[in-house]
């Protein structure tokens, strides 16, 4: 169980607390926490001394601390949960269940996501691809009854569970995520890496959790977070995409484009010109794994 931490002592209290509360006995709990300067670190060592606690001289990005409480865990599965969550008593168990019945093909585990502040509302069931080369919450604002579907694309990494042969199955030379990313869509870039290595993803209706949502990201402002999720949308097409699907979604390329320009200036092409060079070496490293096409990817999960 993994849990990255940036200056959210009080989330992460909480979200520690729901984990104490745990039904699924020896939980190994890691925390993540990226030179945060509000005491959290601190309140980990003394309020939680089981927890297992990595300091980070700075700010990593939530892709490479994640990375970090990876390699630093030791079981066949790996959990992620945003530090901004409170999990539901049962929710280890559940990913735990489930994982054992997984067939070996399934990779990757999602929960129920709900907000935490609209407990009746679907914050997440999965990630969906779209039409535009971009990654969907599925069933984001539907009722909390509304049923879906176990099979999903990929799973967003705020409440996941990653089986630890897949990942190492698909690592590449920037991480399990890519520490490019530093956050946002590297959840869904590793998602989409691991269909193209012939992994599946399923869904868990019966791991809950609650979700802040956004509650470290809106710190930052919204121009940071446009040139952020622009340029990484345009990785994970560099790297994962069909060529065709690349041309089919270069209109909306173009657009965020120009988005980057606007909310971030020239000093934004030239981080996307960077993005643009690393990312096409990166996809040689996942077209070597690749078990399944591309384009048959695309045509079963486009929506």
């Amino acid at each position: 169980m993994v849990v990255v931490n940036w200056n959210s002592r009080d989330d992460l209290r909480a979200c520690l607390l729901s984990l104490q509360r745990q039904t699924h006995g020896a939980l190994e709990v890691i925390v993540v926490d990226n030179g945060s300067n509000d005491a959290s670190a601190d309140m980990v060592a003394g309020e939680f001394p089981a927890v297992r606690l990595l300091r980070q001289p700075e700010n990593l990005g939530f892709a490479e601390a994640c990375n970090r409480g990876i390699e630093a865990s030791s079981g066949p599965w790996v959990a992620m949960l945003n530090n901004d969550s409170v999990a539901a008593p049962d929710w280890a168990r559940a990913l735990a269940e489930a994982a054992a019945a997984a067939p070996p093909a399934c990779g990757m585990l999602q929960s129920l996501q709900l907000f935490l502040d609209r407990p009746e509302i679907i914050n997440s069931t999965g990630l969906e691809l779209t039409r535009s080369g971009n990654g969907r919450d599925r069933g984001c604002g539907r009722p909390r009854e509304s049923e879906y579907g176990a099979d999903i694309f990929c799973p967003t990494a705020g409440a996941a569970a990653y089986r630890r042969s897949m990942l190492d199955a698909v690592r590449t030379s920037a991480g399990y995520f890519d520490r490019d990313y530093f956050m946002y869509l590297e959840d869904f870039d590793l998602g989409w890496r691991a269909r193209v290595a012939g992994w599946d993803a399923q869904y868990v209706a019966s791991a809950v959790v609650h979700h802040k949502y956004k509650g470290s990201a809106h710190r930052r402002g919204r121009s940071w977070l446009v040139v952020l999720s622009r340029t990484n949308r345009i990785r994970t097409l560099l790297k994962n995409a069909s060529v065709g699907f690349i041309v089919a979604t270069s209109p909306r390329t173009a657009a965020a484009v120009c988005e980057l320009l606007w909310h971030g200036g020239v000093s934004a092409l030239g981080g996307l010109r960077t993005a643009i060079a690393r990312s096409l070496a990166a996809r040689d490293e996942v077209s070597a794994i690749a078990q399944a096409d591309r384009r048959a990817i695309e045509r079963a999960w486009i929506r």
